[in-house]
């Protein structure tokens, strides 16, 4: 008697798990972020119709953030995550015991994400100056607009970013942002 119990247990487990939660694929959207963007990242399953089971999303930056997958609206799972530095990382999808929940089924899903910098923006110069284009330094912002000697500057004055300051040379007829 104990014998079919035995067997009928293993059969219920053996069930459950034909139909468990089983990770299929991951997406990463958009897979060549800027630094500080949010990408959204999709992690699919087969066999989601009665959801219970827990993931692991590791972000390839040394972070990681578990997920119980446990009601409709969390299949597909979608999180989103910003990189502070630019390079390539690895998303992984891991189905990870967290009790009470069993780790999710399947093999481990993985995204590559290349995180590109910022651009920086290119300094423009009002009508009737031109950018000086040797003066243009894309590490500090810093630039130079130049007009005929003489010519004032514009009345609007541009915000320089720190540590930069704003210049003028009326004599010279130039002005910008400068170290």
């Amino acid at each position: 008697m104990k014998t079919w119990h035995g067997l009928a247990l293993l059969w219920t487990l053996g069930a459950t798990l034909a139909h468990a939660q089983t990770i299929s694929a991951i997406k990463v959207e958009p897979a060549q972020p800027k630094v500080g963007e949010p990408v959204q990242i999709t992690v699919l399953f087969e066999n989601a119709d009665n959801p219970n089971c827990n993931v692991r999303l590791h972000f390839g930056d040394g972070t990681n953030r578990d997920h119980k997958v446990n009601q409709a609206k969390d299949v597909p799972l979608v999180r989103s995550h910003t990189y502070n530095q630019a390079g390539q990382y690895t998303v992984k999808a891991e189905g990870k015991t967290a009790l009470p929940m069993l780790k999710c089924l399947g093999a481990n899903q993985t995204a590559l994400v290349k995180v590109v910098a910022a651009a920086t923006k290119t300094p423009g110069c009002p009508a009737g100056w031109k950018l000086d284009a040797r003066s243009v330094n894309k590490k500090t912002g810093a630039y130079t607009c130049g007009a005929k000697a003489g010519t004032a500057a514009p009345p609007a004055k541009p915000d320089c970013p720190a540590p930069l300051s704003y210049f003028e040379n009326k004599t010279r007829g130039q002005f910008g942002c400068r170290p």
